[in-house]
């Protein structure tokens, strides 16, 4: 198993803390974190940041960027994305491929419960047509340098990938694209994970472990609460997904992920040793 955490998350466990970021770094990598989840903007503002990470003795697990392929070309940043993460040696990227107007997003969430209803509603939308194009175009590009692209479960109403039948959409209206499961993310929509996995299960090509509290619900939302917490405290079922993605020979990182933690030095040691403990004991059985 190899673990990451956003790098978002340093950031935040600096200024609660007061320690600099290079200090919590190598706390990251004592904790048995290898790689960091970092955006591509934070890559292209800060020229320290590599050896920053190369110093602490961690790569990069993947790049993430907000797109808004539905209204205008992306073209010239998708060559910086897919470029960046051939300079850091990423194996993938994460595309964020844009978002839909709220009446739009209204009418999605409409057909949300049928996937039939979802590819009709998907097939006869301008931007979604314009994100499809968009993803087809990031993903030749990627592919001449090895790189994969990956979309996640997002948790916002407008985002055209906010629920199961939506994701399912698009990884089969786009070849070649990959599936970034992040955990806790469905259950903004109030839609179970396990369910989830089981369709979108054979495009998983990156996993985000995001646990989730039984506090601050979405509006509009029927979910459980969205708090965040250490991975393995929430009421979702990561040990369960980590051991059925292991079964299947997934050998790829589970990034840490519980953005705005109050404490977030001390959520990421334990989000590490909760993984790790999953490790062993999948060691201890074999």
């Amino acid at each position: 198993m190899k673990i990451s955490v956003f790098y978002d998350h340093i950031l935040q466990a600096a200024e609660q803390s007061g320690k600099a970021i290079p200090e919590l770094l190598c706390m990251c990598r004592q904790s048995g974190i290898e790689g960091v989840e970092i955006s591509l903007d934070a890559l292209s503002e800060n020229s320290k940041i590599p050896d920053m990470l190369r110093e602490a003795g961690l790569t990069v697990s993947c790049i993430y960027a907000f797109y808004d392929m539905g209204n205008r070309d992306e073209e010239e940043r998708s060559k910086r994305h897919i470029d960046m993460a051939n300079r850091m040696g990423a194996g993938r990227i994460l595309v964020v491929p844009g978002f839909l107007s709220s009446g739009e997003s209204e009418k999605l969430q409409d057909c949300c419960e049928s996937y039939e209803r979802t590819a009709e509603f998907m097939e006869h939308n301008a931007s979604v047509r314009k994100m499809t194009a968009g993803l087809c175009s990031i993903i030749m590009r990627a592919n001449r340098k090895g790189i994969e692209v990956t979309v996640e479960d997002f948790d916002g109403r407008t985002s055209p990938l906010s629920r199961t039948n939506g994701v399912l959409w698009f990884l089969k209206n786009v070849p070649g694209l990959k599936f970034t499961l992040d955990m806790g993310n469905f259950a903004y929509s109030g839609e179970n994970v396990t369910e989830a996995y089981e369709l979108l299960g054979d495009y998983v090509a990156h996993v985000h472990c995001k646990d989730r509290g039984e506090e601050a619900k979405a509006p509009g939302g029927n979910n459980r609460g969205l708090r965040s917490v250490a991975v393995g405290e929430g009421y979702l079922p990561i040990g369960e997904l980590v051991k059925r993605l292991q079964k299947t020979g997934y050998d790829g990182f589970f990034a840490i992920e519980h953005f705005d933690a109050p404490a977030q030095e001390d959520c990421i040691r334990r989000s590490a040793m909760f993984l790790q403990n999953l490790l062993k004991e999948k060691e201890e059985n074999e």
